[in-house]
C-alpha cells in the first residue's frame, strides 16, 4: 500500500455538486540536510573502512570485527540514508554501545558487495535486509548475523555482543543522580520521570551527567505530548556539549532526523526470554515470549505515547508522492491508530485488557484530540492529490468506529460522517477509478469499503459514485480473480497474476462483495489466495520499495493482512472462517517486535504497523465466535 487536494468547498448541506480536483502527483521529496554535529551522530565508534583491513586488525589483536552492515549491493531499499541515520543516531549513540565497541570489538562500517566474503555470508537483495551486521573472528568465520533491525533498545542490541566477547550486562542507567528517574520511565511513569528527573538535575551539570540528565528530560517531554519542550531540551543539549555523542544524537533527535522522534528506539524493559534469545532473529520476539494480551497492553502503551502535542502521529516519512502528501500521510496514520484505540478501550471495558486508570485516561483525552482532527480539514494538506484518499478514507473508518463503540456519543460525530462521506466523493473522477498516486483497486476497494461503512450506519451515500466506483474495479479483476496492480486502461484487459495478486485480491474482493458485486465462492478463493501466497509478502516485509520480481514491498504488508482478516469476517461457512481467522492470528503472533510492537516498512513506520496489527487482532476476533 502506499497512503493516500486542490481546496474544495465541503457544501454538501447546501446540496452542491462536489467536483474533483485534477491528480498533482508532484512527486517532489524535499528533505532537509543534517546540520554539522547532527552528522556526527554515530561516529563516536571507531570506524573502519575496509573489512578485509579490520580482519586482519582483530586477529592480531585477539578480538571479533564487528561489521556494520548499511546496505547491500543493488538493494532495492528507499531511504538508504535514514535508514543508516536510524542506526548512527541509535545503538551507535549510546555511551555503553560505544563503549562495547571500542573496547572489544573492531568496528567496521562498509556496504555489503559483490566480494567473496560477502557472497560468502549471504548479503545480498533478499537475503539480507538491511541494516544490520555481521560479527567475525579473525578467519572472517560468522559468529552472528543480524538483519532487519527496526526497534532499538540499547540493553537488548548490547546483549548478544556481549555474550560472544563474554562481557557482563551493563546496567541501563549511567549515573547514580538518575536512577529514579529512569525507574519511573521505564515503568512508563513520566509524570513521575519528569518530577524524579528535574529534582536532581542541578546535581548533575557537567560531562557525560549532563548528557544524560538533558537526553532523559527531552525523552521524558516526548512521551508526554510535549514534542516541541523536547526539542528545546535536545537543542540545548547539543549545544551545550558538541563535541560529546549525546550532543550530537540530541542534535539528530532534534532536526527530526533520529530514532526516537521515529518511534524506532525507546527503553521500556523486556522480558527475560527476549533478552536472552539466542539466535537472534533481527528484532523480532522469540515464539511464545508475549501472549496477545500482553501485546496488546504494550501496543497501548507505545501508542499512547508517540505522538505529538495535537495527537497527530508524525512518524511515518513514506513520501513516494512527494513531501507534499506528507501531513496527509500523517493523518492516514493517526486515525488508524484512533481506530485501534477504540477497539483497546472496548476490550478494557469488557475486562479483556488490564490497563491502569492513568491509561485509560490518557488514551481518552487523547482519543477526543483525534476526533476533532478527523472531523477537521485542518491537518490536511488540501493541495496534495497524491495520498489524500487515505486519510479521508481512514478518517470517515475512523469516526464510524466512534459510532460503533460509543453509541452514547454517536451524534457528536454525525457531521464529520457526513463531511467524510461527500470528501471522499469528491475525490472520485468521472471513471469511478479512485487513486492514490495514480488509479488502482486498491484505494478503490478503500474508498468502497469506507462508503459502505457509512451507509450500513444509515448515511446516504449517492448511488451513482457507488456504482461507477464498483464498476471501475470489476474492470481490474482477471477471469481467476486477480486484480491489475493499476488501473486497466479502457478496450484493454486486465494485466494480473494471481500470485503477484494475491496480497490484494483478499480486499479488492470485498469491496466488491460489499455492496453485492461479489459472492461467497470468489471472496473465498481471494481469501485462500492470500493465505497460500503469504510467504511471498513476509518475505520483503521490511523493504521500502518494490523488493521482488511480483512488486511486492513493505508497505503492502499490513494493509493487506488488514484488507485479508476484513475479508474473513465476512465469510459465512463459520468452519472455514475460524479456520482461517485461527491461521492468520497465528501468523501475526509470530510477528511481533521484541518489545512488543509491531512494523512492517521503515517508512510507513511503527506506529502504524502497530496499529494495524491491532486492528487485525480486533477483527479475527470477531470472525472466530
Amino acid at each position: 500500500m502506499k497512503l493516500g487536494s486542490e481546496v474544495f468547498c465541503m457544501a454538501f448541506a447546501c446540496g452542491l455538486v462536489l467536483q474533483p480536483a485534477p491528480a498533482q502527483n508532484s512527486t517532489k521529496k524535499i528533505r532537509q540536510p543534517l546540520s554539522e554535529m547532527a552528522a556526527k551522530a554515530g561516529t563516536a565508534v571507531p570506524w573502519r573502512t575496509d573489512v578485509a583491513t579490520a580482519l586482519a586488525e582483530a586477529k592480531q589483536a585477539g578480538k571479533p570485527v564487528f561489521w556494520y552492515v548499511p546496505s547491500v549491493s543493488r538493494s532495492p531499499m528507499d531511504r538508504k540514508p535514514e535508514v543508516d541515520r536510524y542506526m548512527m543516531g541509535g545503538p551507535f549513540s549510546w555511551p555503553s554501545t560505544i563503549e562495547l565497541l571500542k573496547e572489544h570489538f573492531v568496528p567496521v562500517k562498509q556496504i555489503a558487495g559483490k566480494d567473496e566474503l560477502s557472497q560468502q555470508l549471504e548479503l545480498a537483495r533478499n537475503k539480507f535486509i538491511e541494516p544490520g551486521y555481521v560479527v567475525l573472528d579473525g578467519d572472517g568465520k560468522a559468529l552472528l548475523k543480524v538483519d532487519q533491525l527496526t526497534t532499538f533498545q540499547p540493553e537488548w542490541f548490547e546483549a548478544p555482543l556481549r555474550r560472544i566477547v563474554k562481557q557482563p550486562t551493563e546496567k541501563f542507567l549511567c549515573s547514580q543522580f538518575f536512577s529514579a528517574a529512569w525507574a519511573a520511565y521505564r515503568r512508563g511513569d513520566y509524570q513521575g520521570a519528569k518530577k524524579a528527573c528535574d529534582g536532581q538535575f542541578v546535581l548533575a551539570e557537567q560531562g557525560a551527567e549532563l548528557a544524560e540528565g538533558r537526553w532523559l528530560r527531552g525523552v521524558i517531554e516526548f512521551r508526554l505530548g510535549r514534542r516541541a519542550n523536547a526539542v528545546k531540551l535536545w537543542s540545548e543539549l547539543a549545544k551545550a556539549l558538541p563535541d560529546h555523542a549525546m550532543g550530537w544524537k540530541a542534535a539528530l533527535e532534534s532536526e527530526g532526523h533520529g530514532p526516537f522522534v521515529h518511534g524506532f528506539e525507546d527503553y521500556g524493559p523486556l522480558p527475560a526470554g527476549v533478552m536472552g534469545a539466542d539466535p537472534v532473529d533481527g528484532t523480532r520476539a522469540p515464539a511464545g515470549v508475549y501472549s496477545e494480551q500482553q501485546l496488546w497492553q504494550r501496543s497501548v502503551a507505545f501508542l499512547s505515547s508517540a505522538h505529538d502535542d495535537d495527537g497527530v502521529y508524525r512518524d511515518s516519512t513514506y513520501d513516494f508522492g512527494g513531501t507534499d502528501g506528507l501531513p496527509n500521510v500523517h493523518a492516514a496514520v493517526t486515525c488508524l491508530v484512533g481506530e485501534a484505540l477504540l477497539a483497546a478501550m472496548a476490550r478494557a471495558d469488557k475486562g479483556d485488557l488490564a490497563l491502569s486508570e492513568a491509561q485509560v485516561a490518557t488514551v481518552e483525552k487523547l482519543l477526543l484530540k483525534m476526533r476533532e482532527n478527523a472531523m477537521s480539514d485542518d491537518w490536511l494538506a488540501l493541495s496534495d492529490r497524491d495520498e489524500i484518499i487515505w486519510a479521508r478514507a481512514y478518517a470517515l473508518r475512523f469516526l464510524q468506529a466512534w459510532q460503533t463503540r460509543r453509541g452514547k456519543d454517536a451524534k457528536a460525530v454525525e457531521a464529520g460522517v457526513r463531511r467524510g462521506v461527500a470528501a471522499l466523493i469528491a475525490l472520485q473522477p468521472e471513471t469511478g477509478a479512485w487513486f492514490h498516486e495514480y488509479g488502482n483497486p486498491f484505494a478503490i476497494a478503500t474508498a468502497l469499503q469506507a462508503l459502505h461503512g457509512a451507509k450500513s450506519q444509515g448515511f446516504d451515500v449517492p448511488q451513482d459514485n457507488i456504482d461507477k466506483g464498483l464498476k471501475a474495479l470489476a474492470f481490474n479483476r482477471a477471469g481467476d480473480g486477480a486484480f491489475s496492480y493499476g488501473q486497466t486502461r479502457p478496450g484493454r484487459k486486465p494485466r494480473a497474476k494471481l500470485e503477484g495478486a494475491a496480497g490484494r485480491m483478499p480486499l479488492c474482493e470485498l469491496g466488491l462483495y460489499l455492496f453485492g458485486a461479489s459472492d461467497q465462492e470468489k471472496l473465498l478463493a481471494a481469501v485462500e489466495a492470500g493465505d497460500r501466497h503469504h510467504k511471498l509478502l513476509a518475505a520483503v516485509r521490511k523493504y521500502d520499495d518494490h523488493a521482488d520480481r511480483l512488486g511486492y514491498g513493505g508497505f503492502f504488508f499490513w494493509f493487506d493482512m488488514l484488507g485479508r482478516a476484513e475479508a474473513i469476517a465476512e465469510l459465512k461457512d463459520d468452519a472455514k472462517r475460524k479456520q482461517l481467522a485461527a491461521a492468520q492470528h497465528k501468523l501475526i503472533m509470530e510477528l511481533p517486535e521484541f518489545d512488543g510492537c509491531f512494523v512492517d516498512s521503515h517508512e510507513l513506520g511503527r506506529c502504524y504497523g502497530t496499529a494495524m496489527a491491532l486492528l487485525c487482532f480486533d477483527v479475527l476476533a470477531r470472525a472466530q465466535r
